[in-house]
C-alpha cells in the first residue's frame, strides 16, 4: 500500500438521474452519455497515478446498477459505494473510509472536470500542507484533500447548500486556522453552455468527450 490515495467521486450514469441540468438542451440519455464519456476519459488519465505512488479508488452513488461503470473501470481502481444523505456527508464518508486504510494523504475530486489531469492531482499531493482545494469556475470546488490528522467533518456536515455559488467561500470560512493551498481554477460541466465553452479548450487526453461532442454538436446549437 502507498501512503497517498486518490478518490474519484461520481454518480452512477443513469439517464434522467445524472447531469439533469444539461437537459435544458440534451435528452436524459444524451446527458448520461456526457457523464459516461468524461468518466472514461478520467479512468484512462488517472490510472497512470498508480505508477506514481498513489492508490486509486472510485466512490460511486446508489442511483442504479454500477455494472456498466465497473466494466470500463481499470483494475487499478478499487470501488466502494457512497454513504450519506447530502453530498457533504458522502464526501466525508468516502475520505474517512479511505483514511481508515492507513493513508497519510487523501485527495478527492468530482467526475465532471474534463481538463483535470494527473499533473494537477500530483500537484495537490505535493503542495498539501494541511488542506488543498481546487476551485471550480462556478464558485464551488472540484478537488479537496487533506492529511490524515485533519478531520473535515465540521465542513462536510455544515449547513452548506451544495451545488451553489457560495460553496467554496462557505468552506474556506470553516477552515480558518488551517494552511489551505488553492490550486488553479477549472471548469466543471453542469449546463449546456459549459460544454460549448470547454469544447475548444479540451486537452488532447479527453478523447471520449471530444469524440462525443464532435459527433453530437448539433444538439448543443
Amino acid at each position: 500500500m502507498n501512503k497517498q490515495a486518490y478518490i474519484l467521486f461520481t454518480r452512477v450514469p443513469v439517464p434522467n438521474k445524472v447531469k439533469t441540468r444539461l437537459q435544458s438542451l440534451l435528452s436524459g440519455e444524451e446527458a448520461c452519455q456526457v457523464q459516461q464519456q468524461i468518466l472514461q476519459d478520467s479512468f484512462k488519465k488517472f490510472e497512470q497515478l498508480n505508477t506514481q505512488g498513489i492508490d486509486l479508488y472510485l466512490a460511486y452513488s446508489d442511483e442504479g446498477d454500477p455494472s456498466d461503470l465497473f466494466s470500463v473501470m481499470p483494475e487499478t481502481f478499487q470501488a466502494f459505494e457512497q454513504e450519506g444523505k447530502t453530498i457533504g456527508q458522502r464526501m466525508n464518508h468516502a475520505m474517512k473510509n479511505v483514511f481508515l486504510k492507513g493513508y497519510e494523504k487523501v485527495v478527492l475530486t468530482g467526475s465532471d472536470i474534463p481538463n483535470l489531469n494527473t499533473e494537477m492531482i500530483q500537484t495537490a499531493f505535493d503542495q498539501m500542507q494541511d488542506i488543498v482545494i481546487g476551485p471550480s469556475a462556478d464558485g464551488g470546488y472540484y478537488l479537496i484533500g487533506c492529511r490524515a490528522s485533519i478531520d473535515l467533518t465540521p465542513v462536510f456536515e455544515a449547513p452548506i447548500v451544495w451545488g451553489k455559488q457560495e460553496v467554496l467561500q462557505a468552506t474556506l470560512q470553516r477552515l480558518g486556522t488551517y494552511d489551505v493551498v488553492l490550486l488553479s481554477s477549472l471548469q466543471d460541466i453542469d449546463y449546456p453552455s459549459d460544454l460549448k465553452q470547454i469544447y475548444p479548450k479540451l486537452k488532447t487526453e479527453n478523447h471520449y468527450l471530444r469524440q462525443w461532442l464532435e459527433k453530437n454538436r448539433g444538439v448543443l446549437e
